[in-house]
């Protein structure tokens, strides 16, 4: 066999044994002059069938009406080589994903006589390349879009608002899914975020965009040219949607929701910009007792810089707990001798200015700082409690935080055996809002702690919606009657019923009933008409140093 025939034997053959591939020898005008046993394979036809037919059968319809077919072997003609990936058809009319390749072939004198096509079906490596990215850009849990794809969709649209576009961004925190977690557990918390997902996907127009951006933060990218009144509906929408009970397995749960809104271009052109605004929004929407949307404007910038100033001042206040602690006396409501104090945290800036609790203490929750302040509180009111005659108390705060780790309670126990304090000169003040943060482990907490000794309040009793299942299921020593019952009360006024009410509760539970926020004479009379034990209040002392109430012993005793 002369050399040239074995070459085109050994070629024939080789391209016979190619299965994976459909490999094709065309004319100069597209005939299909050979067929390989590959090409049978990856497109239905036998070779009896597709030889002498023009390659464009392999095309879409759309795609031969267009002239795709011819202007494809042009290109590989004027250039060598035609490239690329499509759809094809086979036989049957079912189409796969392609990556086809064509050469122009040549004599050795360089006249043209025709073209080899190449075409390998890659339909499987694109599904896994398409799961791939949609996994890349969307939450596993709910299915939704996430942070990344979200802020992807954000650049681009923004990227559009210099031809007139409009835009909103929803940025939407549940309030409550915490406790859902602590007190169902992990599976049920899913179940609600799906759920939560579904909503919000309901109530948004088909053209918006949903996403989780991590945890129990969602938003919304609202398209469509809305305008503020627009925003405003979807925003409500989204509240009322997710303030509506959730069923998931065996447990009824309310989350709820707040929501911040930015308006595009109207609050920004950037997507980091508008992302920001609507975040602080929301910042607002929560502090105006959540469950409610707030758009941005520029008033908030103002308040984020004197927070990040706060934040600064407080961080460094930490760092060497820069702090005082001030106490109000408890007396008894007949004799009005003193019982006990409660420690008051004070702190006065770099400037000399006091910051009231109320701004600074809600901070260093958010701050994670409350454990870590909540303990130095503990050791020095314990410390300042030891040096104090035998028979007096110190009362000191418990927050949210410090209730939900375990480790609470060698944080008293350490600063109990520091101090040298006996433990039931200690009582721990915890209000409904810590408890129910995690009741389950709150009380493991507060049993812990009352079996060491140490007394538990109940404080601003009355306030919330749970108080009276907490005297029954907490170990407590004492209830604190609100001062919102307490101002004014005379014996006409419905607050001097609920006192009433709450110290024949007290004596049926064997506990001990202190009414705060005592200012008046008339105050007074009327709680000691009812029997209320212990009292507290301006008329009966302001907060102050404890070397202010050292001196004032010393100055009673030497007196008597």
């Amino acid at each position: 066999m002369a050399h040239g025939a074995l070459t085109d034997r050994i070629y024939r053959l080789m391209v016979e044994a190619v299965t994976g591939y459909a490999i094709c020898m065309l004319d100069v005008n597209g005939i299909v002059l050979n067929w390989s046993p590959g090409a049978q394979i990856a497109k239905g036809y036998e070779a009896q069938e597709i030889l002498g037919q023009n390659f464009e059968v392999f095309y879409l319809e759309s795609e031969r009406e267009r002239l795709i077919p011819q202007l494809n072997l042009t290109h590989a003609l004027e250039r060598g080589r035609f490239s690329e990936e499509g759809w094809r058809v086979r036989k049957d009319g079912s189409q796969f994903w392609a990556h086809v390749v064509i050469d122009a072939m040549r004599d050795e004198a360089g006249n043209h006589i025709g073209f080899t096509k190449v075409t390998c079906d890659i339909s499987a490596q694109r599904e896994v390349a398409h799961s791939l990215a949609y996994q890349a850009g969307h939450d596993a849990l709910t299915g939704l879009s996430n942070r990344t794809y979200f802020l992807d969709q954000l650049d681009a649209e923004t990227a559009q608002l210099i031809y007139g576009g409009r835009l909103a961004v929803h940025y939407v925190d549940l309030d409550r899914f915490k406790p859902v977690n602590d007190s169902f557990g992990h599976a049920v918390g899913d179940d609600v975020l799906r759920i939560v997902a579904a909503r919000l996907r309901a109530v948004v127009s088909p053209g918006s965009l949903v996403a989780r951006l991590g945890g129990d933060e969602f938003a919304v990218l609202q398209l469509d040219m809305p305008r503020s009144e627009d925003t405003a509906r979807l925003a409500e929408r989204i509240v009322h949607s997710l303030s509506e009970p959730i069923a998931v397995r065996n447990a009824v749960v309310v989350v709820g929701a707040s929501v911040g809104v930015a308006h595009a271009p109207s609050h920004g052109c950037e997507a980091h910009t508008l992302l920001r605004n609507a975040d602080l929004a929301l910042y607002r929407a929560k502090e105006n007792g959540r469950g409610r949307f707030e758009i941005y404007d520029e008033s908030m910038n103002a308040q984020a810089l004197s927070r990040g100033v706060m934040e600064l001042k407080l961080r460094q206040a930490m760092a060497l707990f820069d702090f005082e602690l001030y106490y109000q006396p408890v007396v008894e409501a007949d004799s009005l001798a003193t019982v006990g104090y409660e420690a008051l945290l004070r702190w006065k800036d770099q400037t000399g200015k006091y910051i009231s609790p109320a701004e600074f203490v809600p901070l260093a929750e958010t701050l994670g700082l409350m454990p870590e302040l909540g303990a130095w509180v503990l050791r020095r009111a314990c410390h300042d409690a030891a040096l104090w005659p035998d028979d007096l108390t110190v009362s000191v705060n418990v927050s949210t935080t410090q209730l939900r780790d375990r480790s609470f309670v060698d944080v008293v126990l350490s600063a109990l055996e520091a101090s040298r304090l006996e433990p039931h000169r200690l009582e721990l003040e915890v209000t409904e809002t810590a408890v129910l943060s995690d009741p389950d482990l709150a009380g493991d907490i507060l049993g812990s702690l009352r079996r060491l000794g140490v007394g538990i309040a109940l404080d601003d009793f009355g306030t919330g919606f749970s108080s009276l299942r907490m005297v029954k299921e907490l170990p407590l020593t004492r209830i604190k009657i609100d001062r919102s019952f307490v101002s004014g009360v005379n014996e006409t006024s419905a607050s001097a019923a609920v006192i009433r009410s709450v110290l024949s509760l007290c004596e049926g539970y064997g506990l001990t009933a202190t009414a705060e926020g005592v200012e008046t004479s008339e105050e007074l009379a009327v709680l000691r008409q009812h029997g209320c034990r212990h009292v507290q209040g301006f008329l009966l002392g302001r907060p102050q140093p404890d070397a202010y109430w050292r001196r004032a012993r010393s100055d009673h005793s030497q007196s008597a």
